[in-house]
């Protein structure tokens, strides 16, 4: 680190005469005034002039400095000329605190800024939290939604295609009994033995007919299972009713029996399936439900 350099100016004056009661007090002024004088002299020669100091007293400063300079006294430095200094130091440093002053209270309002700044962005950062969570809410639900609408417009078009099939199954099984019955119908045909020579002709077409009656069946009943398969891929199944209780969530009581045969609410016969598609009913079944007889009582 390089030594400071000194300021001869500010060096401490030395006395050429040795002091006397008599001029020690004087001489200690006029020691302490220059040193004064020149400190002061050599710091307002380096620095620019303060803002706050005053036009008018700067410039009488300057005139003082200049006539001080041109006038030659024996004793230059007076109290007059050490008091004024003084008083422009004393103005100077009031006009900087004053402005000190004003500027901290300026500053004052600054006081609370860094707390509100991170408030500010406290608040942002949550803004930004909660539009992202408004924003990931809100294409999940669009997301659901569109699921929804899929799923219901899935579930329409199957109920559509399942209640087309169900038709063309009810139409079929209604086919089955008619061929079933018939065929009953064709196996009682009065065939007796003194009527053979005169019905010989009536008995060959009847074995025809039944062969008929019989591939009706047959293709019936591969239309049916095949129609079956595919209402089950669908996830339809057929309510069991016939033999069971009768459950009014999935069966229609259409008409009634008195029978002591079986016991009371027991379903005899289905006039129309009944179908469930997954747990939801399709289709009601409509059946005939058992009820027991009243009994009369003699007086």
């Amino acid at each position: 680190m390089e030594p400071q350099k000194r300021n001869p100016q500010l060096e401490p004056l030395a006395l050429t005469e040795p002091l006397t009661d008599a001029n020690t007090k004087e001489a200690l002024k006029t020691l302490i005034v220059q040193r004064f004088t020149r400190w002061l002299d050599d710091v307002l020669a380096e620095e620019k002039p303060l803002e706050g100091l005053a036009a008018e007293l700067l410039a009488e400063l300057q005139a003082e400095k200049a006539s001080d300079t041109v006038e030659t006294s024996e004793d230059p430095y007076d109290l007059h000329s050490t008091w004024s200094a003084m008083t422009a130091l004393t103005q100077e440093i009031k006009l900087q605190s004053r402005k000190f002053k004003q500027l901290s209270e300026k500053m004052a309002s600054f006081t609370g800024l860094d707390e509100s700044i991170k408030n500010l962005l406290a608040t942002h950062r949550e803004a930004l939290s909660d539009a992202r969570r408004i924003a990931e809410d809100g294409r999940a639900d669009r997301t659901r939604r569109e699921a929804e609408i899929r799923l219901a417009q899935r579930n329409r078009v199957r109920r559509e295609l399942v209640g087309v099939i169900i038709d063309i199954r009810e139409g079929l099984v209604i086919g089955l009994r008619s061929a079933t019955e018939s065929q009953r119908k064709l196996k009682e045909y009065p065939n007796r033995i003194w009527l053979k020579k005169f019905f010989s002709d009536k008995s060959a077409d009847q074995n025809h007919q039944l062969e008929i009656v019989k591939s009706l069946k047959k293709g019936y009943r591969m239309g049916l299972d095949r129609i079956d398969e595919a209402l089950q891929q669908l996830g339809v199944n057929e309510i069991v009713c016939e033999g069971q209780v009768f459950d009014a969530r999935l069966m229609h009581a259409v008409d009634i029996e008195e029978t002591e045969e079986v016991s009371d609410g027991t379903v005899l016969e289905v006039y129309r399936t009944g179908y469930m598609i997954d747990t939801d009913v399709l289709q009601p079944a409509q059946v005939k439900v058992a009820r027991a007889a009243e009994r009369t009582t003699m007086s």
